[in-house]
């Protein structure tokens, strides 16, 4: 049965294959305000086929706002350099699931961002933009934290006790001012950095269930011997 979001891939590889695009377009995650980049890239192909394709599964009962492709876009980017991240803890990527725009059930037509899936893991992850312009940016993070915690909890009632949900908060800033063309070197770092303790966050929690499986126990008795 298929579940239900915007996209569903069974691996990161199968999704590093479909985000090749924001490479081959020289996506950035650009300073200038969400409406002014909506404006510049709405009639990119794969903007417009998100668009559709939002609609055409019905994904909410609420119109859907420009602004959340553009930063589906932010997000898919710093999702790729996870990826390379993952891969060098030595993480089996090619196990882990990633679904994009989750609708919860019961959830009053809320969605997640993402949602990773390795085997009895279930780790609700959200997206927040943080711009040193932007006015009340830690009530807007407070905001993003409580949904994902909401978010959890929502998930954690309809599975089996055996699933464990997490939920992580990775707020991220711009890196690439398109009016004056340069690079923000400061919030790439930042923003490595963030990636790194999310990277860490998973590996913990992805070893804690690699463990639990049945050949890991087994090993571990004949360690015994």
């Amino acid at each position: 049965m298929e579940i239900k979001s915007l996209r569903f891939f069974s691996s990161f590889e199968e999704f590093n294959k479909y985000s090749i695009f924001l490479e081959e377009i020289k996506w950035n995650i650009e300073k200038e305000l969400l409406k002014d980049r909506v404006l510049k890239y709405q009639k990119n192909d794969h903007f417009i086929e998100l668009s559709q394709d939002f609609y055409r599964k019905n994904l909410s009962i609420w119109d859907l706002k420009l602004e959340e492709v553009v930063t589906w876009f932010d997000t898919m980017l710093l999702i790729r350099r996870l990826f390379i991240l993952l891969f060098k803890k030595g993480i089996k990527t090619s196990q882990i699931n990633l679904i994009l725009e989750y609708p919860l059930v019961f959830g009053n037509h809320m969605r997640s961002d993402y949602l990773i899936v390795s085997d009895r893991l279930i780790v609700v992850l959200e997206f927040g933009m943080f711009n040193q312009d932007e006015k009340r940016s830690e009530e807007r993070y407070t905001k993003k934290l409580q949904e994902s915690i909401n978010y959890r909890q929502l998930l954690a009632n309809m599975v089996q006790n055996q699933i464990e949900v997490v939920n992580y908060v990775m707020i991220y800033r711009p890196e690439y001012n398109r009016t004056y063309s340069e690079y923000l070197k400061e919030n790439i770092a930042y923003n490595n950095q963030e990636l790194s303790r999310l990277c860490a966050f998973l590996h913990i929690h992805i070893e804690k269930q690699n463990e639990l499986s049945a050949i890991e126990q087994l090993k571990r008795l004949a360690l015994i011997e």
